[in-house]
């Protein structure tokens, strides 16, 4: 659905702080429910106490893009488009403590999404965190985030598969909660496991099959893991509760 002038004019002069949009000026009915209905189409839920539109983290980038875009196509939902589930917060910490340490190091996370890891490894005083991301509206909430860090914080707006370590560099530390479907959260830390330097290490949130499936890529990734060391960590049901899903889990870290 294109967004109409009038529409556009009165959400790009409101305001976001955090998950609060603020519309400053006053509006008749008429354009009052072309606005609300894009802020609806986007999760947006009016807050009384507040006096604001009140928009969930998975959405608020969404909402940003079709504001800058003027458009409100959403063909699919994030999650079915690219498997998206963010991080909880008491997870991206669970990742950054299962390895020895990230204190001053070089940590790589790919599949970024809002930024949860990166946030989880900067409170663990790791030295430098390279994020990349493929969903632009993505992408442009953690430049929003973390513009101010550029000494701190280097995002790549990218698709990690086809990223080298030739054009990304080498890294000491890789933590990642890669999209599942398809053998995809396979394919990711594969592919990660090439960035790291030798005797680096590696934490990763992936789906639950991937310790039990007798499919041969499966198989043949369990064998490597073993390989290398590597430990398998159950995670609670409800783990992504709170992501809207309730998709079993575990955790892998391993040594490289």
């Amino acid at each position: 659905m294109e967004i109409t002038p009038e529409v556009i004019t009165v959400l790009r002069n409101a305001s976001i702080i955090g998950n609060e949009l603020t519309i400053h000026q006053s509006l008749d009915r008429v354009l009052y429910l072309k606005v609300n209905k894009v802020l609806t189409i986007h999760g947006a839920k009016w807050d009384r106490k507040r006096r604001a539109h009140v928009l969930s983290d998975t959405l608020r980038s969404e909402l940003v893009l079709a504001i800058e875009t003027g458009s409100t196509e959403r063909k699919k939902t994030i999650q079915q488009e690219i498997g998206f589930f963010q991080t909880p917060e008491h997870l991206a910490d669970l990742l950054c403590t299962s390895v020895p340490s990230i204190f001053g190091m070089h940590v790589l996370e790919p599949s970024a999404g809002l930024g949860r890891i990166a946030d989880a490894a900067i409170k663990a005083c790791a030295g430098m965190v390279t994020c990349v991301e493929n969903y632009p509206a993505n992408a442009q909430a953690l430049r929003d985030k973390f513009d101010h860090m550029d000494d701190e914080v280097a995002i790549h707006e990218a698709d990690f598969l086809a990223l080298s370590p030739e054009v990304l560099g080498l890294f000491d530390v890789a933590l990642m909660n890669p999209p599942f479907a398809k053998h995809q959260d396979i394919t990711h830390v594969e592919h990660a496991m090439k960035f790291l330097r030798p005797g680096g290490f590696l934490s990763a949130i992936m789906g639950a099959g991937v310790i039990s499936n007798s499919d041969r890529k499966s198989q043949s990734f369990r064998a490597m893991v073993q390989d290398h060391g590597g430990d398998w960590e159950l995670l609670p049901n409800d783990a992504f509760k709170e992501s809207g899903t309730s998709v079993k889990t575990v955790m892998l870290t391993l040594h490289c």
